[in-house]
């Protein structure tokens, strides 16, 4: 499982693409700007989910019940299905939010609050994490 992190539009999207050599034939691109991450079945061998923060905001307005461990459980159950074949891979893409800076309403306090939660969850549980800026990576963590 990996984890790709940094600035909105700092082109996390295009370094995933060249780093990991995808192809449209291999590779299942989830959006989750408008989507969610309780309904995915990956259907090819590498699952490619964008959007991360986006998710953790639909789940706070419509008030899903502790969304940390349901989104726990997802990450699991998809590094599962990772681990059962050598050519599957996980690969999870979420913008940075709030940059140390605490708003000032309470909705988008708990929206960077419960974003940083899930990202920390995320880092512990992939092989590899990259922070992407200005189209640079650096490795994090593996």
């Amino acid at each position: 499982m990996y984890f790709i992190t940094g600035g909105s539009f700092n082109g996390k999207a295009r370094w995933v693409r060249t780093r990991f050599r995808l192809r449209n034939s291999d590779t299942e691109w989830v959006s989750l700007f408008d989507g969610d991450w309780k309904e995915i079945h990956p259907k090819m061998s590498i699952i490619v989910l964008e959007g991360i923060e986006y998710a953790v905001r639909r789940a706070l307005l419509q008030n899903d019940s502790d969304i940390r461990a349901a989104f726990r459980v997802r990450v699991q159950s998809l590094r599962k299905w990772e681990e059962e074949s050598p050519e599957r891979k996980v690969i999870w893409i979420g913008s940075e939010i709030g940059k140390g800076i605490v708003p000032s309403d309470l909705s988008s306090r708990e929206w960077r609050d419960m974003t940083g939660w899930i990202y920390q969850d995320l880092a512990e549980e992939s092989h590899r994490v990259w922070l992407v800026w200005y189209g640079l990576a650096t490795s994090l963590k593996g």
